[in-house]
């Protein structure tokens, strides 16, 4: 598969050149352009309850879009709602952890699947449920802003509006920003997720809920 990522970081645009037969599966509402011929099949992907966890609790569309080119092959440009960065990871079997919103397309062969965040997960403001996808191929992430990977090697705190997502190898507790409760409310930076172990972390440089606030006090009363 060929592919490009134009117009970074900030109105990022992928672009993909398939061969006959060759696929790619993405979130639904995405498609910016496709040559003609281009084959389109709708599914829920994982199973209907997993698919309804990733539209009630993930932030997530209930399906996902597969395009596949003709015998001549075609060509699609594809784009996230918000502004900002795209990236591709090869994940090459392993397994990571996606918060809601930000996967964007990947390879056909690759798995999406609905996990449990826990009480951990609404208490950060990011939902009940995370987006866990493993298997080998390319997978294309999206932000709200730019997209900064950062190595952990031991422990790392990260506002949790600004997590994109992180390997299985990471684990995470939610916890207060400052050394007491007073700097967390009044401090403006609210709760964050402290991260431990060895692996990626993918952050964006801006959150969605932080612009919609200073719109929101622009609006006439």
């Amino acid at each position: 598969m060929q592919y490009q990522i134009s117009h970074k970081p900030s109105f990022s645009l992928l672009k993909l050149r398939l061969d006959s037969g060759q696929s790619i599966k993405s979130e639904a509402g995405v498609m910016v352009y496709m040559s003609s011929g281009m084959g389109v099949e709708t599914k829920m992907g994982s199973g209907f309850f997993s698919a309804l966890a990733r539209k009630f609790f993930g932030g997530e569309s209930f399906f996902f879009n597969t395009y596949t080119a003709p015998s001549s092959g075609g060509e699609i440009g594809l784009a996230p709602d918000l502004p900002g960065d795209i990236v591709d990871l090869d994940l090459g079997g392993k397994s990571i952890f996606v918060q809601s919103g930000s996967y964007l397309a990947s390879d056909s062969g690759i798995q999406v699947v609905s996990k449990f965040g826990g009480i951990r997960s609404l208490l950060g403001g990011e939902g009940l449920f995370l987006l866990e996808i493993s298997g080998t191929g390319k997978l294309f992430l999206s932000s709200y802003g730019a997209i900064v990977p950062i190595q952990v090697q031991g422990n790392y705190t990260v506002d949790t509006g600004h997590i994109v997502a992180f390997e299985n190898s990471l684990q995470f507790k939610v916890g207060k920003a400052g050394g007491n409760w007073k700097s967390t409310l009044l401090g403006g930076e609210g709760l964050v997720a402290n991260f431990s172990g060895h692996g990626t972390l993918w952050i964006q440089s801006r959150v969605p809920s932080s612009f919609i606030g200073w719109l929101t006090k622009l609006l006439p009363l």
